[in-house]
């Protein structure tokens, strides 16, 4: 790799657990506040979006690295999908179910505004549970790149290794035990 995209590499990989810290506010905003300024919202989306582009950024490094392609999506799956941008879809279905719930309002008219208030009180209880799924890919990226998970997952590698060493010492000691009673 030239030293271009290592400079690259090493300096994306300085802002991730700056980004972390970043994502950690984003969560509590998301699940304690609810933002009314159009300005704000649009920060945050931004600041959402710009966490995504460094961990986007590393997972392309993480590809280029990886052996194979069957070797990058074994390992690196919890990753792809934590950068993949489930906002957008869950903003767009929440956009158009309240474009629906809004021509419903206006077609059918007076006699339903009882039941259109209803309807709000459903959507502002739907709202916040589109909040807390959005929340989700949040955490998967969270969890994927602090040291906890890779520390973790290396620590299991080290189990499996360590029993495959212990089977191949019981197979040499059943081998030395045959010779003996022969």
């Amino acid at each position: 790799m030239n030293t271009i995209a290592e400079k690259i590499e090493h300096f994306n990989a300085r802002l991730i657990p700056y980004a972390l810290v970043v994502l950690l506010i984003l969560i509590i905003v998301e699940l304690f506040v609810k933002i009314e300024n159009y300005y704000l919202e649009t920060g945050k989306i931004i600041t959402d979006y710009a966490i995504i582009v460094i961990f986007v950024i590393d997972l392309i490094f993480l590809a280029i690295r990886a052996k194979n392609a069957k070797f990058f999506f074994t390992n690196y799956w919890l990753d792809i999908i934590a950068v993949f941008p489930f906002a957008i879809i869950f903003g767009i279905l929440e956009e158009f179910y309240r474009g629906i719930a809004a021509a419903e309002r206006l077609v059918i008219g007076q006699a339903v505004l009882h039941e259109s208030l209803e309807a709000e009180k459903i959507i502002a209880k739907e709202s916040r549970v589109v909040r807390l799924i959005k929340i989700g890919p949040k955490m998967l990226r969270v969890i994927t790149k602090s040291r906890l998970f890779t520390t973790f997952r290396h620590h299991r590698h080290k189990k499996d290794s360590d029993r495959k060493v212990n089977s191949t010492k019981h197979k040499k000691r059943e081998i030395i035990r045959n010779k003996i009673r022969r």
